[in-house]
């Protein structure tokens, strides 16, 4: 019988010929089990890790790079706020507008918003509590009522009365989301603000002022309501729950001293367009501004498909926040550096503007053939693992084929697009690509977002550098602004700007801008270098550190970052995103526009921070050192900041 043989043999008892005991035989003893580490091929490890709670305060966030090609340049970003519970963590993300069809199929769409109660724990006020701002109401009227006191003009005010109207509205909207079932908690929470609504209007029948009114807090594990879409009765299970409502930004605070920056759940409501609140479960929630339904001629194209997902209050959040990407049918994992080189070259096709090339677009086709091959693949291998599965299984098993398929496939894709792109670039093959001197697929970071680098600037850096000579990078401000950037750190869009809590209209044209899609830019303007010599500005004499990244276009003109193509007829110049026909601007109102922002303290900080006099100089230095400052894009500060 052959070694392979499976026959089964029956076991004989086998005893001594004069009948005694069996001899004892020390069998060796089992051999060690020894867990080794899986190893990796280099390809598939994370090129970003995902922390559990980023810095708690930091206004713009740690950048993280998510696998596949379902968020713009693959990138989010985990800011994690101080909050009245502790922090709360926010990923912020955009998804790209291809990808909105999936997003939508993982939503059941609720008609309207219910109360549920859950268990949480709570160190401070109850999340039902922020969504009315009872307390903050309540403060407001008394403050009224203790400055007209003051000022001798006490009475039932005009202005007094509809403050304590709308504290006592926001106080019947909380019972009403409440109803007859409030926890012990609750009941506590409505009777506290009860007794401050009444004291405040005896104040005003009684002339006399009001004692300091504060929030209801409460520390520990509570039955508390929060506000969540109704499940639809045709609900699949699979499916998370959404609503459509009118459009709302975050609404943090910033300190601008500190550049700390808190969130306690309140939003922002004048906004023009639509939105989908989302209940992710657990207490995960998501805030999601379509595409399809957001009429670019009438909305803030910035907002459009803005992600938010949103975590309870607590530290370790962060990898559940990217893994809750699933439920919306998005990527939801770390990048790998294979990924990671497949958008890189994906950032240069669109920044060098070869997307209409032949061999780039057959390139990309190929890939996605090469894609769907291997899933069969897969799925041939695998089908029969679905035997049995109910509907969210089988769900979750399409998904994890799909990405397993992607991961599989990136090498090939990477090396047929490397190999296009090489050709429509002037080189022989992706080889010789990827040893030139600008070719360089590491993400670099840039605050709390993530930049790709051109390769055709990085190999053509002598000539750009000539071109650039006698030419700077501008962005004027003012003495409070300047002050404001570096409290945070960063340049910022407008769109990044509220999430980090900075004040509304700190911009030049903030609401012009969210229509145009300028927005998601920050503004730089070319000019002479002879030219620029009094602040307050921030000031890049060597143009080509910044023209080496992938996201920015520039017109030679004012055209309020349009990118909007319901606006482009109306701000007229045509935009470009050539570095060499970029260094040539010569308008006085011509402007650069970057994605995201602009690091002022890291590697991509100014050559110049130009203040209007000494004293600016003085007390910006002095700003600067007390945050540990001490130099800025390898100069001292003290080179850096003058007047």
């Amino acid at each position: 019988m052959g070694t392979n043989a499976k026959t089964a043999h029956t076991p004989y008892a086998i005893a001594p010929a004069n009948g005694g005991e069996l001899p004892t035989i020390d069998e060796p003893p089992p051999p060690e089990v020894v867990n080794e580490p899986v190893t990796l091929d280099p390809g598939q490890l994370p090129v970003t890790p995902i922390p559990l709670t980023p810095d708690v305060g930091h206004a713009y966030g740690e950048p993280v790079l998510v696998g596949g090609a379902d968020l713009l340049a693959s990138t989010a970003t985990l800011v994690s706020y101080h909050g009245t519970n502790g922090p709360r963590s926010v990923l912020h993300a955009r998804v790209e507008e291809d990808a909105e069809a999936k997003l939508l199929d993982a939503l059941n769409i609720s008609p309207e918003m219910v109360p549920t109660q859950v268990e949480q724990q709570v160190t401070g006020r109850l999340p039902v509590d922020e969504t009315h701002n009872v307390a903050e109401k309540i403060i407001t009227a008394a403050k009224s009522v203790n400055h007209h006191l003051v000022n001798g003009t006490q009475g039932t005010q005009p202005t007094t009365a509809k403050k304590i109207d709308a504290a006592k509205a926001a106080l019947d909207a909380l019972k009403k989301d409440l109803g007859d079932g409030a926890s012990q908690v609750e009941q506590a929470m409505l009777e506290h603000y009860l007794a401050r609504l009444q004291a405040v209007q005896h104040a005003v029948a009684a002339g006399t002022p009001v004692e300091h009114v504060t929030p209801f807090l409460h520390e520990g594990t509570a039955l508390v309501t929060v506000m969540v879409p109704a499940l639809p009765p045709e609900a699949a299970g699979a499916s998370a729950v959404a609503v459509l409502r009118d459009a709302t930004r975050i609404k943090p605070t910033l300190d601008t001293s500190t550049g700390q920056a808190s969130w306690d759940g309140a939003r922002a409501t004048n906004v023009l367009g639509k939105e989908y609140a989302i209940d992710l479960g657990d207490g995960y929630q998501a805030v999601y501004r379509p595409y399809g339904i957001n009429d670019p001629t009438t909305t803030e194209y910035s907002l459009r498909g803005r992600l938010e997902v949103i975590a309870p209050a607590g530290e370790g959040n962060g990898p559940e926040l990217v893994q809750r990407l699933g439920r919306l049918n998005l990527a939801n994992r770390p990048m790998t550096r294979d990924e990671g080189e497949y958008s890189y070259l994906t950032a240069n096709v669109t920044a060098q503007s070869l997307g209409g090339d032949a061999e780039v677009a057959g390139a990309r086709v190929t890939g996605d053939h090469l894609e769907e091959m291997v899933r069969q693949e897969i799925f041939h291998e695998r089908a029969h693992e679905a035997v049995g599965m109910t509907e969210p299984q089988l769900v979750a098993f399409a998904k994890n084929i799909q990405l397993e398929a992607h991961t599989r496939a990136l090498p090939a894709k990477v090396q047929v697009l490397r190999d296009a792109l090489a050709k429509a670039t002037g080189f022989a093959d992706g080889a010789a690509l990827a040893v030139s001197p600008g070719y360089d697929p590491a993400p670099r970071r840039s605050a709390g977002w993530l930049t790709w680098t051109r390769f055709d600037v990085g190999n053509s850096l002598g000539k750009l550098s000539s071109m650039v000579a006698s030419r700077s990078l501008v962005h004027a401000t003012s003495f409070a602004g300047l002050k404001a950037m570096l409290a945070t750190g960063v340049l910022a869009s407008t769109e990044r700007r509220t999430t980090m809590g900075t004040h509304q209209n700190i911009g030049m044209s903030e609401s012009a801008d969210k229509l145009t899609g300028g927005a998601s830019s920050v503004f730089l303007r070319v000019r002479k270098t002879s030219s620029v010599t009094s602040g307050p500005k921030l000031v890049w004499d060597q143009p080509e550190r910044l023209l080496s990244r992938a996201d920015y276009y520039g017109a030679n003109g004012d055209t309020y970052g349009v990118v909007n193509p319901a606006k482009i007829s109306q701000y007229g110049a045509k935009s470009t995103k050539d570095p060499f026909k970029i260094a040539k601007f010569g308008g006085s109102s011509n402007e650069v526009m970057f994605a995201d922002g602009i690091d002022l303290l890291g590697a991509e900080g100014p050559s110049r921070i130009l203040c209007s006099n000494t004293t600016q100089r003085d007390e910006i230095r002095a700003m600067l050192q007390a945050k540990g400052v001490t130099a800025i894009a390898g100069k001292p500060i003290e080179e850096v900041v003058i007047a």
